[in-house]
């Protein structure tokens, strides 16, 4: 039996800088309510792109972008704090993605 797909690094930020942005404006405002964000885009030495966002007045995160199997966009914030870990962090494409106790991507929804 085949084990379930799961997101992958996103490599190639063409085109999908403004929807990563939507992501996480939306992602932020779903758990913090409305913000004002500033977002610096950069590589890992893997090749994988980050977002390194500043909440205004409330400090800073790092999202790790993923391409999901769907071919949707993830913003997942890394790392993932605790009371998010429930409630999932959702996709460009509907999809709802949180990480399980093992440290793995799992699927809540979609």
């Amino acid at each position: 039996m085949n084990a379930p797909q799961r997101p992958v690094p996103l490599t190639d930020l063409r085109r999908r800088a403004p929807i990563a942005r939507r992501c996480i404006q939306d992602t932020l405002t779903r758990l913090l309510g409305e913000v004002e964000l500033r977002y610096e885009f950069y590589r890992e030495w893997n090749g994988c792109w980050r977002v390194r966002v500043d909440v205004a007045e409330r400090g800073q995160l790092d999202f790790t972008l993923l391409d999901t199997p769907g071919g949707g966009l993830l913003a997942l914030p890394r790392p993932l704090p605790e009371r998010w870990r429930a409630a999932g962090v959702v996709a460009s494409d509907g999809t709802v993605w949180t990480v399980d106790e093992t440290g793995e991507l799992a699927l809540v929804s979609g």
